[in-house]
Parts: C-alpha cells; sequence; structure tokens
C-alpha cells in the first residue's frame, strides 16, 4: 500500500469532476497526493483496424489533462495522471490496488441517468481493496 495516495476516477462527467475537485481538496488537507485515472475502451462493434489503439490512448490522455485543467489548473497537491484501456471498474480497482483511498463519482457518463449508483461506483464499492468515497456533483462541490 502507498500510503497518503488518492486514486480518484475521471471521465469528465459532472459526478466524476465533482469527485476530482473533492479529491484534490481533501489531499490538499491532508498533504496527500492524487492520481487521476482516465479509462476508455474501443467501440465494442468496429471494423477491425477501425481504430488505432495508440491513438486512441493519446486521445484519452488530452482528455483526462483538459478535465484536470478545467477543475484545477494548478493543483497544490501532487498529482499523477494516468490512463487506461480496459472496463472502468477494473481499471479503477487495480489503480487502487495500492491507495489509502478511492473516489468516484456517483454516476458517469451511462445511458441510465435515473439510478442512483452507476455501475462503476456499485463495483469499486463492492470491491476496493480501501475505503471508497463515492461524491455527488449536487453537494456544493
Amino acid at each position: 500500500m502507498s500510503p497518503n495516495r488518492i486514486v480518484v476516477g475521471v471521465d469528465g462527467s459532472a459526478h466524476s469532476m465533482a469527485a476530482l475537485r473533492w479529491a484534490l481538496q481533501h489531499a490538499e488537507s491532508l498533504g496527500w497526493q492524487v492520481r487521476a485515472v482516465y479509462s476508455w475502451q474501443l467501440p465494442m462493434i468496429s471494423i477491425p483496424g477501425a481504430f488505432d489503439q495508440a491513438q486512441m490512448q493519446q486521445l484519452a490522455g488530452t482528455e483526462l489533462v483538459r478535465n484536470v485543467a478545467q477543475v484545477s489548473p494548478n493543483p497544490a497537491v501532487p498529482l499523477e495522471m494516468s490512463t487506461a484501456q480496459g472496463d472502468p471498474t477494473e481499471c479503477l480497482l487495480a489503480a487502487c490496488a495500492d491507495a489509502s483511498m478511492l473516489v468516484v463519482g456517483t454516476r458517469g457518463r451511462s445511458a441510465f441517468r435515473g439510478l442512483l449508483l452507476g455501475a462503476v461506483s456499485q463495483g469499486c464499492a463492492a470491491a476496493a481493496p480501501c475505503p471508497v468515497v463515492i461524491i455527488n456533483q449536487h453537494e456544493g462541490l
């Protein structure tokens, strides 16, 4: 375990942006560091060779940098950014294997907006090896 590290899932949704903001503020109050993780997947239905994995990885990295800059252009804590290809829940669980805390938004970019919790936040809460904080964008953040 790497003490004093918060892993936060970022996907550009309002809930994940609130989660990122909360993670940065909480880390600053504790003197911790933050690792922002953006996962991506190739489309399930695609023509073989239609998507370049290196290009998709680069686009994911660009999106993560843009999301972080939107929330905090100059973070007051050490901030590591990483992208991972795969299922968001699995990517976040792998990323928080040595973390002190995992922070996710209540829902991401899923089409099921009426749900209280999204599949990723539920999966992380059920299986993470560390405490999980689930942030709702309406909590004044």
